[in-house]
């Protein structure tokens, strides 16, 4: 019969000095805690849209026309919706954005963004 796992000294040492860390802090109220977590999306809601305002400006910098990937998705998918609802937002219909399939790229799970810019006359 197998004999269970012995904790040592210095796991319990460790443990009771991460547990006192937290021995003077408050439970933040349910709103306080939302507020908290919604400053965070808002956070990452800028980084990602001015990455796409990147990636657009790049495409029309070169004249690019058509159907144009703007954006590769990867996040986890509970937070997915967030991301697609932050892109649709920038982005007015005009431009046909487009959420692609599921892909696997590398082993994870992606979406490419498209967008559909104006034809590009220009023969230089």
């Amino acid at each position: 019969m197998e004999q269970p796992a012995t904790i040592s000294n210095e796991h319990l040492l460790k443990h009771d000095s991460a547990a006192e860390s937290y021995s003077d802090m408050a439970i933040p109220t349910w709103g306080d805690l939302q507020n908290v977590y919604e400053r965070r999306w808002l956070q990452e809601k800028n980084k990602f849209q001015t990455q796409l305002k990147t990636n657009f400006f790049a495409l029309v910098e070169r004249f690019a026309s058509g159907k144009q990937e703007v954006f590769v998705l990867s996040t986890p998918e509970r937070r997915e919706k967030l991301y697609i609802g932050a892109f649709l937002e920038l982005f007015e219909s005009g431009y046909a954005p487009h959420i692609g399939d599921v892909e696997r790229l590398a082993g994870k799970r992606v979406r490419r963004l498209h967008i559909t810019l104006p034809h590009n006359y220009c023969t230089t």
